[in-house]
């Protein structure tokens, strides 16, 4: 009888080792009103961005406009550290890294940031231009009918195509060098 009481206890207390971190998950933390926030990581699915990845999205954006690049850089590569593929912090730092005359750092962002853009419904607040043909962007805190920043990404993409395509910008380092065919013989 005490063998199966232990047993019965051992069990009961694995079973709420195994429960608690997954229902800490599935709570995630404060997104804004009757909305959840997803663990760090995951796609949300079209609902708000949480409060920890949008507020330093949001003030990297004031610091652009104010022309501090560098502590903008700071903050939106901290949203990414919270979520690693959010669109608007990845679209931004690829602005700045254009900005900066990094044209293949800055479309490996936009191509990382295409990868779940149509998830994020987040409206786009402001838009502007840090000094080049990308635009960067500022969430608000509403969701749309559709993804507001994936258009944004697309035409930042394709004017930053055509700037490396003008400029002849190498391709980065360890990129594989184009497929030529071998010349005919006879």
């Amino acid at each position: 009888m005490r063998h199966s009481r232990n047993c019965l206890l051992l069990l009961v207390i694995l079973s709420l080792a195994f429960a608690i971190p997954v229902l800490a998950q599935q709570s995630g933390g404060p997104a804004g009103p009757g909305q959840q926030a997803a663990p760090a990581g995951t796609v949300r699915g079209g609902a708000l961005m949480p409060e920890d990845v949008y507020t330093p999205i949001s003030k990297g954006y004031d610091l652009i406009r104010d022309g501090k690049y560098d502590a903008a850089k700071n903050e939106f590569a901290m949203a990414v550290k919270l979520d690693k593929f959010n669109p608007f912090a990845l679209n931004n730092l690829a602005v700045l890294d254009e900005r900066d005359g990094k044209l293949n750092d800055a479309l490996a962002h936009l191509k990382d940031s295409t990868i779940h853009a149509a998830e994020y419904k987040d409206k786009v607040a402001q838009t502007c231009f840090a000094g080049g043909g990308c635009m960067a962007v500022k969430p608000v805190r509403a969701v749309g009918e559709t993804s507001s920043i994936l258009p944004i990404i697309q035409e930042n993409t394709k004017k930053l195509e055509a700037k490396i395509a003008a400029t002849g910008t190498p391709p980065p380092p360890g990129s594989p060098p184009p497929i030529v065919p071998a010349p005919k013989t006879k």
